[in-house]
């Protein structure tokens, strides 16, 4: 079976199929790979392992090999997809965890031209930029969360 250009497509509703005699694992697979690289979740690429299954010559079936490597690679689309959604989630949870460092001394690396300085600050206000991720507002002026190098009590 032949996936018709996947990569133009968003719908699913829109891919179509031709079955042919001679079913070359590899480029089916990269289709299917370069689908789900761009938009296409697993529901698709579950619903183009089906479409292909439905659409084999019965001459000249899929092998038991191809089968089970494009099982592990909806598998691994899977794992992959669960894990981009456990990171999103860390990353909410220290975005929220930065509001802790208000009325804290923080010390963090400041680039002054040519060379970096340790600095030392008291932060007074934190807010979270979509593009530039959490940024603490400090008596030295603004610093993203990622160059906080430590935090201490002031006394």
């Amino acid at each position: 079976m032949a996936v018709t250009d996947v990569n133009s497509y968003t719908n699913l509703a829109n891919i179509t199929t031709t079955p042919t005699t001679n079913t070359n694992s590899s480029s089916s697979t990269s289709a299917v790979t370069s689908a789900t690289n761009d938009t296409l979740g697993k529901d698709a690429f579950l619903k183009l392992l089906i479409a292909e299954l439905s659409n084999q010559d019965p001459m000249n079936p899929m092998e038991d090999r191809e089968f089970i490597s494009q099982m592990a690679t909806f598998s691994s689309l899977e794992q992959m997809q669960n894990m981009n959604s456990t990171l999103t989630g860390m990353a909410e949870a220290n975005k929220f965890n930065a509001v802790q460092y208000i009325g804290k001394a923080i010390a963090f690396t400041a680039d002054d031209g040519e060379q970096s300085v340790q600095k030392v600050a008291v932060v007074n206000h934190v807010w979270f930029d979509p593009k530039e991720g959490t940024i603490l507002d400090t008596t030295e002026g603004e610093v993203p969360l990622e160059k906080v190098e430590g935090v201490s009590v002031i006394s």
